[in-house]
């Protein structure tokens, strides 16, 4: 028996997704620019181009966008397989660098919403709380990573520190700081960023 072919999406659900997608870019736009508390829903409505009670059916209310916004960095595919194939590459030097690859994705793509996401955590205690789990969630898969590189590790580190120095130089102020600030490419942050944590923890 031949598998089942997946359906196609109506034509009713593909219009619901891109006025999700629009509304989505719309508020992502006017978060970054106006501030996230400055920002209304009506103000997200009008640059969408849509009612502001489609703005409410769809996402209920600014942090229902913002959580599908932070939802979209945290599970940004390229950048979760270039980690996931980090964590099983034997050598450490080659590690370290799908590590640096895997940075450079996720901020590449969603630099600006974790900055959005600073800016609200400072008014809404909610939406704090929200970072900080997504910061926890951060920081422990980079001390499993850590604890991967223990056996090469430069002499003077532990996998404490390792894991400390993973999140220092991977935070995406420093991108932003090299990128945006300073115009470093993509490429030569990618290419700095891997060489710096083999330099640091492998003491190359």
């Amino acid at each position: 028996m031949s598998a089942a072919q997946p359906s196609r999406p109506s034509l009713r659900e593909e219009r619901a997704e891109v006025t999700r997608r629009r509304i989505a870019e719309a508020a992502r736009m006017l978060f970054a620019r106006d501030g996230y508390g400055a920002t209304t829903l009506k103000m997200v409505a009008s640059e969408a181009g849509v009612a502001v009670q489609t703005v409410y059916a769809v996402f209920g209310s600014k942090a229902g966008i913002l959580e599908a916004l932070r939802e979209g960095v945290v599970r940004q595919t390229d950048a979760e397989a270039s980690f996931r194939a980090a964590l099983v590459e034997p050598h450490p030097d080659r590690r370290l660098e799908l590590v640096a690859r895997s940075i450079r994705q996720r901020w590449e793509q969603g630099a600006d919403v974790i900055a959005i996401h600073s800016d609200a955590a400072q008014t809404d205690p909610a939406i704090r709380a929200q970072v900080e789990a997504v910061l926890h969630r951060r920081r422990a898969g980079l001390a499993q990573l850590a604890e991967t590189l223990a056996p090469h590790l430069a002499p003077h580190l532990d996998s404490p520190r390792s894991a400390a120095i993973l999140d220092v130089l991977t935070l995406p102020e420093v991108w932003a700081e090299l990128t945006v600030v300073h115009g470093w490419t993509p490429d030569e942050y990618e290419a700095w960023l891997a060489r710096t944590l083999q330099e640091q923890l492998l003491g190359r």
